[in-house]
């Protein structure tokens, strides 16, 4: 399970990258929220995270049971979650619309995903 989330995980990471980095205002405008300048810059300010992890979880995603495998989990369980929770929040809000609660379905899919992935 660890290996398959971690790989699932580094795709959308990788995909990710090049989208924010080139093109973070079509993103946000996915969600139904307006880009502006602001958006813009944080979306490639970010971009580059999004390539450190796809590298990370590809590179780890062999790792046995272990210490190393469980702060993957754990960080990637938190950051997944911690992004879900703030879809829904902004859902909520009235600041996304809908589309941001697919995403964050998906995201709380990969938290968890990662949580069982700790233990096999």
């Amino acid at each position: 399970m660890f290996r398959i989330v971690s790989i699932v995980s580094a795709i959308l990471s990788l995909a990710l990258f090049p989208l924010l980095l080139l093109n973070s205002g079509f993103y946000v405008q996915s969600y139904g929220v307006a880009a502006d300048a602001g958006a813009d810059f944080l979306g490639r300010r970010a971009s580059p995270m999004f390539l450190g992890l796809a590298v990370l979880l590809w590179m780890g995603r062999g790792t046995g049971a272990g210490a190393a495998r469980d702060a993957i989990c754990y960080g990637m369980a938190a950051m997944w979650a911690g992004i879900a929770a703030t879809g829904i929040y902004e859902f909520s809000v009235g600041t996304a619309q809908p589309m941001i609660v697919a995403a964050a379905a998906l995201e709380l899919v990969l938290a968890i995903g990662f949580l069982i992935g700790r233990r096999r």
